[in-house]
């Protein structure tokens, strides 16, 4: 029941449209399902890093005031920065590029930095931990809730990869550049919404 439970609650995170949601899709759209995996890696072991600090007590510490706004200036300014790449990008419709085992790590560490700089991350999974603790207050049972969510948060980041690669297919270099410099604006937007919030 906890796995289930859990698992469901993973797959409903789809909901939250954030700046990892637009770095997850761009990546797979410019770079292949490899790159958008990598993204998805990195996501999902910042959330691990999230959970480590509920398990441990350190949650307190991200709740601090000041701490949460330099936590919240730094993703800003990493958001910002993507912002401005995807509208400076310049679009390559190249049905297979391949990507190197190095630039795979940048991904990795796009993913998890600007997952896990990012307040509203850490909000998100305190509450889901607490509500955890409560409801399954036994450690076993604690543990397969916390791995479902996970579960289906990475289930749903996969299958966003999956399908930004067979959506490609039919997008063409023009609106490709288009959906970059939206996403470029969202960002920029993202970026300076999480800064006046943690001001």
């Amino acid at each position: 029941m906890s796995f289930l439970e859990g698992f469901i609650i993973g797959l409903g995170m789809i909901i939250f449209v954030g700046p990892v949601f637009f770095l997850l899709l761009n990546s797979s759209f410019q770079f292949g399902s490899k790159a958008g995996t990598a993204v998805a890696l990195g996501i999902i072991c910042s959330d691990v890093v999230c959970v480590m600090l509920c398990y441990y007590g350190l949650s307190a510490f991200v709740t601090i005031e000041q701490n949460q706004f330099w936590i919240g200036v730094i993703g800003s300014v990493i958001v910002f920065g993507l912002g401005i790449n995807y509208l400076m990008k310049k679009v390559t419709t190249t049905a297979d590029i391949i990507v190197q085992s190095k630039k795979l790590h940048s991904f990795f560490l796009k993913g998890f930095s600007v997952n896990f700089f990012n307040p509203f991350v850490f909000a998100v999974w305190i509450g889901v931990y607490n509500y955890g603790q409560h409801k399954y207050s036994e450690n076993g049972s604690l543990f397969i809730f916390i791995v479902a969510v996970l579960t289906g948060i990475l289930t749903t980041d996969l299958l966003k990869v999956f399908l930004s690669k067979k959506v490609k297919k039919f997008i063409s270099s023009k609106r490709l550049s288009v959906f970059f410099k939206v996403t470029g604006f969202l960002l920029i937007c993202f970026s300076i919404r999480l800064l006046y919030v943690v001001w």
